[in-house]
């Protein structure tokens, strides 16, 4: 469809990805148990094929393998699995295959669980759970043309009355959700039908139903201003695909469905990238080939004068709509990089000697030019990152290099792009790549962490002793217990974070704040710096205060900062603050995942012994004791010893 164009059309492999799939999933529901390379196959073939454009019978045949991906291996690498709860009071039942379809292509295995008709507010006040357990997160397709309440024309006051009764309700209801999921709300705009639009100041005029629409619009944006839930801006979505497509009449009144049929595989990835945003797989880096993709022209061959950039030509403005739009990526906190087939020096000029290039070599975290392939040079970024190809998103106007890159790395995702250059920006930003919800600091800061870790990769290089470069790299690490300004990364990080995590619980914003509150909870958050990048928040230690033991129930950090010995000075802190209130022992437990493999040795290495698990303990976990007085400091190579230490 016109609305995916960043797909790039069918390829002939789609019927054998579609076989081996088949194969494999078929396998894996009569019990074998699929090793690496095969999961590692299968989870290729299904990103492949969604992320192509469909027809649709194609389109049936993904849903097909997407729901039975689901059931068969729900724990599938690169992807992540989310339980969605979907309410509404229009009907959805068609959206969920097409949901779990669309998140293939985003690396998302999606269970959609539709609750039983009937109006949001009676599911979620009504007894019951709707979903049939935990969710991590709800969908809630929230139509505010049902609360319309007719008022007399230009009666601000009888307007304002409804509005706030409405709204009122609508955060009732959301939390009332909240609850039942026990989870957060992902909470859509209203669209306006045309039918409903009678002037063009309608939206000013009070007791229409354009007024009601813009302001309960205008109460739901503010709502995820404030991180009472999450917001999916539908009535945004609508007017890019255009009011008269977006509506079907008569299956609005007969069947009441809130859009044309159509668009379904539409919604479902504008749904599904919301939720990638959220739960941590919206992409992190943007490599950017550079002739014909920045500029216009080869710089090897037409020299600085001769490339197109810039304004009095069409083409120039539009390379450089393309440049801004990556600048504004890098202002959210994604790393920007280069990968072209160029001489350096050559390939570095127009950034550094070029009057119309918004872009500078500052604002790249990795510059690769070679001769190498372009698979190749994008390996070597995502080395450079410390990310996977998963995080990546590659521009070329070159389809043979796109294809290549395709092939070789089929996780990142390459958007198609057309001859022309007018385009390139409007359908980078179309694609939703970067989808996030919402930034903090530590989210601007990121750019320039990932920028750094190529140069500590060099001063690593060069220094050799690795305690030397430790030292070298001059870190400050700040051990604070939670506060209002942190606790939204907070929540993010315990939503998002797997691989070095203990326990993988899922506390939600509330709760966590209930926890700040309390007495009997240490909370805290961890920041580091270095001499080359701040990197703001990068781990959460959650611990109960029982008596003489302490129990650790969170303990995560970004995977981005291993090996710095930050793991050793949390156990350092950790243990001290125990002794200094007069706790006896600190109790660790590792509940596995098919993620966090990473740390199943953490205990042990921090000096922790395997214990018996507590009467009140999961039995299925693993748990570890460490006695506060026979532990033994760890080294650690921190700015200063009394840094950041916790009141």
């Amino acid at each position: 469809m016109a609305m995916l164009e960043w797909k790039p059309p069918l390829s002939p492999e789609w019927g054998e990805w579609k076989s081996t799939a088949d194969a494999l999933l078929t396998e894996a529901e009569n019990g074998a148990e699929l090793g690496p390379d095969a999961q590692r196959q299968l989870a290729e073939c299904l990103h492949r094929m969604a992320s192509e454009k469909l027809g649709p019978m194609q389109q049936l045949q993904l849903e097909r393998l997407a729901r039975r991906a689901v059931q068969a291996v729900p724990q599938l690498e690169p992807f992540r699995f989310l339980r969605v709860g979907i309410v509404s009071d229009r009907t959805l039942d068609f959206l969920a295959p097409a949901l779990q379809a669309a998140g293939l292509a985003r690396l998302l295995l999606i269970e959609p669980v539709l609750a039983p008709p009937g109006s949001a507010a009676s599911l979620a006040f009504g007894a019951g759970d709707p979903f049939g357990g935990p969710v991590d997160i709800v969908l809630y397709w929230h139509d505010a043309t049902m609360t319309h309440a007719r008022t007399a024309l230009l009666d601000t006051q009888a307007q304002e009355a409804a509005i706030h009764a409405s709204t009122a309700a609508l955060r009732q209801t959301i939390e009332a959700l909240q609850a039942k999921g026990r989870a957060d709300v992902l909470v859509s705009t209203t669209p306006l039908p045309p039918a409903q639009r009678v002037s063009s100041i309608d939206a000013i005029t009070p007791g229409s139903m354009a007024a009601h629409v813009a302001q309960t619009n205008a109460a739901v944006l503010e709502g995820a201003a404030h991180g009472d839930w999450t917001v999916i801006d539908i009535a945004a979505l609508a007017a890019d695909v255009g009011h008269a497509s977006w509506f079907d009449p008569m299956r609005l009144f007969d069947l009441k469905v809130p859009f044309a049929m159509e668009l379904n595989p539409v919604v479902a990835d504008h749904v599904a990238r919301h939720l990638a945003g959220a739960f941590g797989k919206a992409r992190r880096a943007l490599v950017l080939d550079l002739d014909n993709t920045l500029w216009g022209g080869v710089i090897g061959d037409d020299g600085l004068e001769g490339i197109e950039v810039g304004q009095g030509s069409a083409a120039g403005e539009a390379f450089l709509a393309l440049q801004q739009l990556a600048l504004t990526h890098r202002d959210r906190g994604v790393a920007l990089c280069v990968c072209s087939k160029n001489n350096d020096w050559t390939a570095r000029q127009p950034f550094a000697q070029h009057p119309d290039m918004l872009l500078r070599l500052d604002d790249f975290a990795v510059f690769h030019a070679s001769w190498d392939d372009k698979a190749s040079g994008v390996r070597a970024i995502a080395q450079a990152l410390r990310l996977g190809p998963e995080s990546l998103v590659f521009m070329d106007d070159n389809p043979a290099e796109r294809a290549r890159v395709r092939q070789e790395l089929p996780f990142v995702f390459v958007p198609e792009l057309p001859e022309q250059p007018f385009r390139y920006a409007t359908i980078l930003a179309a694609s939703g790549a970067f989808e996030h919800g919402l930034l903090s600091g530590d989210d601007l800061a990121r750019a320039q962490s990932y920028g750094s870790d190529a140069k500590r990769v060099e001063m690593q290089a060069a220094i050799g002793n690795y305690e030397d470069y430790l030292r070298a790299l001059r870190m400050e690490i700040s051990i604070t217990p939670f506060d209002d300004i942190g606790l939204p990364r907070i929540a993010q990080l315990v939503a998002k974070s797997n691989q070095f995590n203990l326990t993988t619980r899922r506390h939600g914003k509330d709760e966590l704040a209930r926890m700040q509150a309390s007495g009997d909870v240490l909370c805290w958050q961890v920041r580091l710096s270095d001499r080359f990048a701040d990197h703001g928040m990068i781990a959460v230690v959650i611990v109960a205060r029982r008596g003489e033991d302490w129990v650790i129930d969170t303990w995560l950090q970004s995977c981005r900062i291993l090996q710095r010995g930050v793991e050793q000075e949390i156990a350092n802190r950790l243990v001290e603050a125990a002794r200094r209130e007069g706790a006896r022992r600190v109790l660790g437990e590792y509940i596995p995942t098919s993620k966090n493999a990473l740390v199943a040795d953490l205990f042990p290495r921090l000096g922790f012994a395997a214990i018996e698990a507590p009467a009140d303990g999961d039995k299925a976990s693993q748990w570890f004791a460490c006695e506060v007085d026979g532990f033994t400091e760890h080294a650690t190579f921190f700015g200063s010893p009394d840094a950041g230490r916790p009141a």
